[in-house]
């Protein structure tokens, strides 16, 4: 219970001033899964997450190539937290939030906004950063961001037009 209040606060249906928020195009029906995650100011949780996001969605009955989509793409929004958001830094927090419907999946990470101090790159940080954005939207079908005082969530959805054609085969 306390987890999906926390997810609400991260994850909320509607971002102020934001058109690109998680609920933007709706999934009905389905199934979501969402983990809290305390990620000891580390990268060890990102290998949890792609695991967490892969065995969910399989479960769920998605195509291999979506698996492997959704796994690359989640692994970069969990590295990007981790690098460049206070969840990264020691007593840290990452939500991850999941989706699945008969057609698409939606999957979310929240962080706790942005790192202060020394020991962190900043989300405008130029140089080796950057191409984490070309990676997701070369995966997903949508992506966005939006972010509040206290949190970013960046967020992709993925249209699985195999599994929508299998169902409509009845296999």
């Amino acid at each position: 219970m306390a987890e999906a209040r926390q997810l609400r606060e991260h994850v909320p249906a509607e971002a102020s001033g934001s058109t690109d928020s998680v609920e933007s195009t709706g999934l009905t029906g389905g199934a979501t899964d969402h983990t809290v995650w305390s990620c000891a100011g580390n990268l060890t949780a990102v290998r949890s997450v792609r695991a967490r996001v892969r065995e969910f969605l399989a479960r769920m009955g998605h195509s291999e190539g979506v698996l492997d989509d959704a796994e690359l793409a989640v692994s970069e929004l969990a590295t990007n937290a981790l690098l460049h958001s206070r969840s990264g830094q020691s007593g840290g927090v990452m939500t991850l939030f999941i989706r699945s419907d008969s057609v698409r999946l939606r999957v979310a990470v929240a962080d706790q906004g942005e790192r202060r101090g020394p020991g962190g790159h900043t989300r405008e940080d130029s140089g080796d950063f950057g191409r984490g954005k070309l990676i997701v939207d070369s995966c997903a079908t949508r992506s966005g961001e939006y972010r509040s005082e206290s949190t970013h969530v960046a967020w992709f959805e993925i249209d699985d037009e195999h599994r929508s054609r299998r169902d409509d085969d009845g296999h």
